[in-house]
């Protein structure tokens, strides 16, 4: 059973974080179009739940790190450690900051 438990420092502010929070769901809906069912948020858009083919993850961001938790229980290691890895690597790069 692949689970995915994930947490890094964003160091934006929260409202930054948020609007790199959306942008990382877009990536991962656009990514794993094919098995992203439904993506859940919160009133105050700190928290979404993505529930999929035998999947669900949650991710969030508070006012130091972004955080995603789920379980993958379905796909099993065929296809959810790719999953899994995918959701980080989309987390890192978005939340990374930029050099200018």
């Amino acid at each position: 059973m692949p689970l995915i438990n994930f947490s890094m420092k964003h160091g934006r502010t929260l409202e930054e974080a948020r609007t790199q929070l959306e942008t990382a769901v877009h990536k991962a809906q656009a990514q794993f179009a094919a098995l992203v069912r439904q993506a859940t948020w919160s009133v105050d858009r700190n928290q979404v739940r993505l529930d999929g083919v035998g999947f669900w993850v949650e991710m969030w961001v508070d006012a130091e790190e972004v955080h995603a938790s789920g379980d993958i229980p379905l796909l099993g290691r065929l296809l959810g450690s790719p999953v899994a890895t995918g959701l980080k690597q989309i987390m890192q790069q978005t939340f990374q900051k930029k050099l200018t």
